[in-house]
C-alpha cells in the first residue's frame, strides 16, 4: 500500500468516526428535546408510589421519540446520510400516529400493575406480587419489539402486536438481547442514576436498533415484498 493510500484510508477512517460521533450527539440531542416531558416529570417529580400515574403518563412523550431514532437508525444503516435530524425527524412524523396506538395501551396495562404491585398488601393482592412482576416484564417486552417492528414497517395494530408475540417466542436469541438491553438499562440507573440517559440515549436507541434487525429482516422477508418508509 502507498503512503497515498494510507493517508486516504486514514481519512476515510477519520471521516467516518467524525460522522458517526456526530449522529450520536444529534440523535441524543433531538431525543432530550422530543423527550422533554417526561424527562422533566422523571427526574424532578418526588419517586413515590403514588406518583406511578404521572410517570406513566409523561412517559407516552418518550413513545415517539424513541420509535423516530430506531427509524433514524435504521435508515442511517442503509443509506448514510450527514443530515441526522432530518431523518429523526422524518421518522417522528411518520411513527408519531403508531407509536402512542402501541405504546398508551401498553402503559396504562404497567401502570394497573405497579399499582397492584406497589399496594398490594394493602388490598390482599400481594402474593400476586411475583406473577405481577413477571407480567410487567413481558409488556414491557412485547410493547419494545412492538415499537421496533412499528418504526421500520407498516402493519395494523393488532398484526403488529401479533408479530411481536409471534418474534418474541420463535426468536429466542432476539429476546434473551432485549432482555440483556433491559438489564443494562436497570444498571445504569441504579449505579449512574437517571440523568445518565440524558447521555446515553442516543447509544441505547441504536444498540436496540442493530439488535432488532434480524427480527425486522425475517418479518420483511416473510410477511412484505417491500420496506415501508
Amino acid at each position: 500500500m502507498t503512503v497515498e493510500h494510507r493517508i486516504r484510508d486514514d481519512r476515510s477512517t477519520l471521516a467516518r468516526l467524525t460522522e458517526g460521533l456526530y449522529w450520536f450527539v444529534i440523535i441524543d440531542l433531538a431525543l432530550v428535546v422530543t423527550s422533554a416531558p417526561t424527562i422533566a416529570v422523571w427526574l424532578l417529580l418526588e419517586q413515590d408510589p403514588s406518583n406511578l400515574p404521572l410517570y406513566a403518563a409523561s412517559a407516552v412523550f418518550a413513545l415517539p421519540a424513541v420509535s423516530a431514532a430506531l427509524w433514524a437508525w435504521r435508515a442511517w444503516a442503509e443509506d448514510p446520510d450527514p443530515v441526522p435530524l432530518s431523518r429523526f425527524l422524518r421518522g417522528y412524523r411518520l411513527n408519531l400516529g403508531d407509536s402512542l396506538k402501541i405504546g398508551v395501551p401498553g402503559l396504562l396495562l404497567l401502570t394497573i400493575l405497579g399499582t397492584n404491585i406497589t399496594y398490594g398488601d394493602v388490598v390482599g393482592t400481594g402474593a400476586l406480587n411475583i406473577a405481577f412482576v413477571v407480567l410487567a416484564a413481558m409488556v414491557v417486552l412485547l410493547l419494545t419489539r412492538a415499537l421496533s417492528i412499528t418504526s421500520a414497517l407498516s402493519f395494523r395494530y393488532v398484526d403488529v402486536l401479533r408479530l411481536a408475540i409471534f418474534t418474541l417466542l420463535t426468536m429466542p436469541l432476539r429476546t434473551l438481547a432485549l432482555v440483556s438491553l433491559g438489564i443494562l438499562v436497570i444498571g445504569i440507573s441504579l449505579f449512574l442514576g437517571d440523568y445518565a440517559f440524558l447521555f446515553l440515549a442516543s447509544v441505547l436507541t441504536c444498540v436496540l436498533q442493530r439488535s432488532e434487525r434480524p427480527v425486522i429482516r425475517r418479518l420483511r422477508e416473510q410477511f412484505t415484498a417491500t420496506t415501508e418508509e
